[in-house]
């Protein structure tokens, strides 16, 4: 990991042009951090969670445990395409390792692979080809120092991310690679252009703290290099909250250039407080010795500016030798300006002449270099009075200095005006934003109105259809109750026609005939009829009436009896009038009178009542002589009324009333019929006498 960020420190010495040796713009650090944030695939990889393990290992700097594993997933693809996904991996892994061979031949298959895939257009393929841009500008970057290949690729790389659904991550990456190249280009408006982007989509994607480090510090960074100092403020307080999350090199990285902002400014003994704690850092790593005397050269600088002359004199001494052995050609030659300007300072104009001639400015040198030891040539002559070179060096630093001012002036214009473009931009998608939530709100009004009145239009369908149910219903009940009144009104002359037929016979035959009684006992039943329910000591009393008529004729034989338990009572047992009494004058008629009398054998009707669950079960069982044989039974008129008078009263009701008549055959040999009615608790039997409520 040092290895690297003394590399990435060193190529950014050489690419920036900066007052102080481009020493105010240290590791470039997005291209590592990005690049390696982005471990994602647009298909499904074979073995998802190897291919996220893998990514999140290298992330992490695990490199010995990354590297098996993606031998692993190459080994287990499922197709070429498969394969070469874990390849990218392969090639990060390379490249944190800073083996700069193994990153070029895995980009060169990667490219083979590619151009092998005559007209494939898919975004798998795109996918992968964007990662061989973005492999080739980090190396062009990282490994041979050559900015302009290395834009062209990353340009490249994002016009292929724009045509990829999604891919946001590597967007976001991408564009912290442009602007780092931008950075190291001296193209500062591109720069800072690049990292706006870049914190937009950042704070879109939810913030990533290494992103947004390596952004705002770039950002501010930048405006620095363009003398914007109230803007590089504002960028270094926001770096300045992340401070605690910085690792060592993003922690290098943001003290160097911060202690950089303030001298540049003139603000000598903030800068120092940086640089101290630079010097801190780097002393309590041992693997971080360059970086240290890379420190040294800037605070020495700060010493001399503060007229500390011993301790700059140390530090120049002591990074000279460092510097000579590691032929750093670019910082040896701030260090002998430093030097001149020491020399001035203690009045040894003949030092500063010497150091000068001993180093030449080099064509090579960068602009801001240049400036810096101009204007210690320019004291130097004034003080030897040497005014014709004064007047040459004063010429030619007015005109480097126009050009770098220039340079300058006409980026933080662009930059003011890509600031002016983005924020319409962003006004721009604010206001289409605040439109669609608008119309959203709008939608929202209209659908609230239409659930209302859809609501308000299904309660009076839903009311409408009450009525509608409630009217059918009336309308059933009175149909209903008519039938009732209908079945009712049979039962009275067919009682009155059997009673009549009983007297008539008993009269043929020549046998006492009882016309009171017979007079009373259809009063009675006439009067049963007229109502539609009774209770069964009410039937009981009927039925007994009834029994004692028809006794005259049934012979002394005939015998009738009841029984009701003692957990019922009579009273509060309600049911339809006259239904018992029709079961009993269906057993004499149909089931004694025909039975053959014989000598010391009587014909016996029982009428039973008992406790069942939740009701009462009344019984009318006879020895008579039971049901004829065979599927067809007529059914005669009193059973029929029966039948028809329930069926009308379970409509009206949950539980249901139950009968039944059928065969007996006892243990002792007797036979006959046993009619039944279940008479369930809490039954309604008024439905007549409810409907007429209702109509009047």
């Amino acid at each position: 990991m040092i290895r690297k960020i003394r590399l990435l420190i060193y190529l950014t010495i050489v690419g920036v042009a900066v007052t102080i040796v481009g020493i105010t713009q240290s590791v470039p650090g997005s291209s590592v951090a990005t690049w390696l944030g982005s471990c994602r695939k647009v298909s499904q990889p074979a073995h998802p969670a190897l291919y996220e393990q893998i990514g999140q290992l290298l992330r992490q700097d695990d490199y010995d445990a990354a590297r098996p594993l993606i031998e692993k997933g190459r080994n287990g693809s499922t197709d070429s395409t498969d394969y070469y996904q874990y390849e990218v991996l392969l090639s990060r892994y390379y490249f944190c390792t800073m083996q700069a061979d193994s990153l070029r031949q895995t980009t060169a298959r990667l490219h083979r692979f590619l151009t092998s895939q005559t007209g494939r257009d898919d975004a798998e393929y795109r996918f992968l080809a964007m990662n061989e841009q973005m492999q080739r500008g980090v190396y062009e970057v990282k490994m041979c120092g050559h900015m302009d290949s290395a834009l062209a690729h990353y340009q490249q790389a994002l016009r292929l991310q724009e045509r990829l659904p999604g891919c946001y991550d590597e967007r976001l990456v991408l564009l912290t690679n442009l602007a780092d190249v931008y950075k190291q280009l001296g193209q500062y408006d591109q720069c800072v252009n690049y990292f706006h982007q870049a914190d937009v989509l950042s704070d879109s994607l939810g913030g990533d703290t290494e992103t947004d480090i390596v952004i705002f510090t770039g950002i501010a960074s930048a405006q620095t290099a363009m003398g914007n100092f109230e803007q590089s403020a504002l960028w270094w307080h926001k770096a300045d909250s992340l401070r605690p999350q910085m690792k060592t090199g993003e922690l290098f990285h943001y003290l160097n250039n911060r202690g950089s902002d303030y001298f540049l400014q003139g603000k000598y003994d903030e800068s120092l407080a940086y640089f101290v704690q630079l010097d801190s850092l780097t002393r309590t790593n041992d693997d971080m010795e360059w970086e240290r005397h890379f420190c040294h050269a800037n605070l020495s600088h700060v010493f001399i500016k503060l007229h500390r002359r011993n301790e700059a004199l140390r530090l120049l001494d002591d990074t000279e030798r460092y510097f000579t052995r590691q032929q750093q050609q670019l910082i040896l030659y701030y260090l002998t300006t430093q030097r001149m300007e020491q020399a001035l300072l203690d009045g040894h104009a003949d030092e500063a002449l010497r150091l000068d001639r001993e180093s030449a400015t080099p064509a090579w040198m960068i602009p801001e270099q240049v400036l810096l030891r101009q204007q210690q040539l320019l004291s130097l002559y004034r003080q030897t009075g040497d005014w014709q070179r004064l007047a040459q060096v004063m010429e030619q630093h007015q005109q480097l200095r126009d050009s770098v001012m220039g340079d300058k002036a006409r980026m933080q214009v662009s930059v003011q005006l890509l600031r002016h473009d983005h924020e319409r931009t962003m006004l721009d998608k604010q206001r289409q934003i605040e439109e669609k939530e608008l119309s959203f709100r709008w939608a929202m009004a209209l659908l609230v109105c239409a659930a209302v009145v859809i609501v308000l239009l299904l309660f009076i369908s839903l009311q409408f259809k009450r009525q509608q149910k409630l009217r059918e219903q009336s309308m059933h009940s009175r149909i209903a109750s008519l039938r009732m009144e209908t079945v009712h009104n049979r039962i009275t002359p067919h009682f009155m026609s059997n009673a009549l037929t009983s007297e008539m016979l008993a009269q043929m035959e020549g046998r006492s005939t009882d016309l009171d009684s017979l007079v009373q006992l259809l009063q009675r039943g006439i009067e049963m009829t007229g109502t539609e329910q009774t209770t069964l000591h009410d039937e009981l009393q009927f039925i007994d009436f009834y029994c004692g008529v028809e006794s005259r004729t049934m012979g002394p034989d005939f015998e009738f009896r009841t029984e009701v338990a003692p957990d019922v009572d009579p009273h509060r047992v309600v049911l339809p009038a006259m239904f018992v009494q029709i079961l009993v004058e269906n057993a004499l008629k149909h089931g004694l009178k025909p039975k053959p009398r014989r000598e010391g054998q009587r014909r016996t009707v029982l009428v039973r009542a008992t406790r069942r669950g939740d009701g009462t079960l009344a019984e009318v069982i006879d020895n008579g002589v039971g049901l004829p044989a065979g599927p067809l039974q007529i059914e005669h008129t009193g059973l029929k009324v029966v039948r028809q008078t329930i069926q009308l009263l379970n409509e009206q009701n949950v539980r249901q009333m139950d009968y039944g008549l059928k065969n007996r055959a006892e243990t002792d040999g007797e036979s006959g019929c046993r009619a039944w009615i279940f008479l369930p608790d809490d039954y309604r039997y008024t439905l007549l006498q409810s409907t007429r409520a209702q109509d009047n």
